[in-house]
């Protein structure tokens, strides 16, 4: 496992949140091409969310969280954080999203000793993670040692308290341990995108874990609407990358002069309402997700929705780019390049077909046909 980086306490930047994430995007825009050719640690990166206090945002007012608030109060302020992190580089989206997802299960679930222990990860300058996906009998918890690991561990080797989930008879648990003596292993992440989330699988096997590692009751991961919902942050980073997408796509259109084009010009104008669709998806599925009023089947089935159509359009948006600038946008260093390429890849978010088929039942269940489904 690569070796994870003791930074000093850092000092926390009680900015405007938006101006935050602007300082981290140019940073992550610089080093964007780099980190995807050599699929680099991020850490130029992960040090600007930490000094401009981005790191601490979604803790609650005891660690800094209001001072730049990224709470569930303000869904608006934090879409706008990540999809511009995301417009900047995906990569660093998704892992700063992981991190976001992280403290929300240890707001909802945990105890004031977890949240200290995040506060203290984030004044050190690192990441949490939330990592769940497994295979075979994947990672369970006997006695008081782990036994197994886990894969597409994002954030491998950066962060030394994820939040995983255990299984425990048969019980699913979140424990928050010590993971710096884990072995991991990312020579097997070689995907057509993302290279550089330091995306991986690990091995736990002999861990020790204490009751004070364990977050929360059994079940609480899988308890709605904090497991399907919060998907709509995922959606806020992808809706920056097709921001940018659209954005050099324009470019690169007026740069050959095809403005004139009527072909083109219906074409780009396809993307460009395409997007808005996107736009329009992630601001209702954070809106509802977030409202703590909401009922909670009602969240995950807006969400499993917006999953949905945002892949649907992101995929057409992306077939549009690709006819309309050629050849070139399949060729580097284009960006258009790098970014269909991690877009690609990041749309591809697991069990679609089966948040699909949640969100219909959900939908037959409790309106008439005929009603209008948007109305919630």
């Amino acid at each position: 496992m690569p070796n994870l980086s003791h930074a000093s306490k850092v000092p926390i930047d009680r900015r405007d949140p938006i101006a935050a994430a602007q300082e981290v995007a140019l940073v992550a825009a610089a080093c964007a091409e780099r980190r995807d050719r050599h699929g680099s640690v991020p850490d130029t990166e992960i040090a600007a969310l930490a000094q401009t206090g981005l790191l601490h945002a979604p803790l609650p007012a005891a660690w800094g969280g209001i001072a730049l608030g990224l709470g569930r109060a303000n869904a608006a302020l934090l879409r706008d954080v990540l999809r511009i992190i995301g417009g900047a580089s995906l990569p660093l989206g998704r892992l700063y999203e992981g991190h976001v997802n992280a403290v929300r299960l240890v707001v909802g679930h945990g105890s004031e000793r977890h949240l200290r222990r995040l506060g203290s990860e984030s004044s050190a300058g690192r990441l949490s993670a939330v990592w769940n996906a497994e295979t075979g009998a994947g990672l369970r918890l006997e006695g008081e040692t782990l036994v197994g690991g886990k894969i597409h561990t994002s954030g491998l080797g950066i962060v030394l308290r994820p939040v995983l989930t255990a299984r425990r008879g048969d019980e699913v648990m979140m424990i928050m341990p010590d993971i710096g003596s884990a072995r991991g292993d990312l020579s097997g992440w070689t995907p057509l995108g993302m290279r550089a989330s330091l995306t991986g699988c690990a091995d736990f096997t002999g861990l020790a874990v204490t009751p004070a590692d364990i977050i929360g009751a059994p079940g609480d991961y899988y308890r709605a609407p904090l497991f399907a919902g919060g998907a709509w942050r995922v959606l806020a980073v992808q809706l920056g990358g097709l921001e940018q997408l659209l954005a050099l796509y324009r470019d690169q259109l007026l740069a050959r002069g095809r403005e004139g084009d009527p072909i083109q010009l219906a074409r780009f104008g396809e993307a460009v309402a395409r997007l808005e669709t996107c736009r329009l998806w992630t601001a209702r599925a954070a809106d509802i997700a977030e409202d703590e009023t909401q009922d909670p089947a009602t969240v995950d089935a807006l969400v499993n929705f917006a999953r949905h159509e945002f892949e649907r359009t992101a995929l057409a948006i992306i077939e549009r780019v690709e006819r309309g600038i050629g050849l070139s946008a399949m060729l580097r260093p284009n960006p258009i390049e790098r970014i269909v390429r991690d877009l690609t890849t990041y749309l591809r978010q697991p069990f679609p077909d089966a948040a699909l088929a949640a969100g219909a039942g959900w939908a037959l269940a409790t309106r008439p046909p005929h009603a209008d489904i948007g109305a919630l």
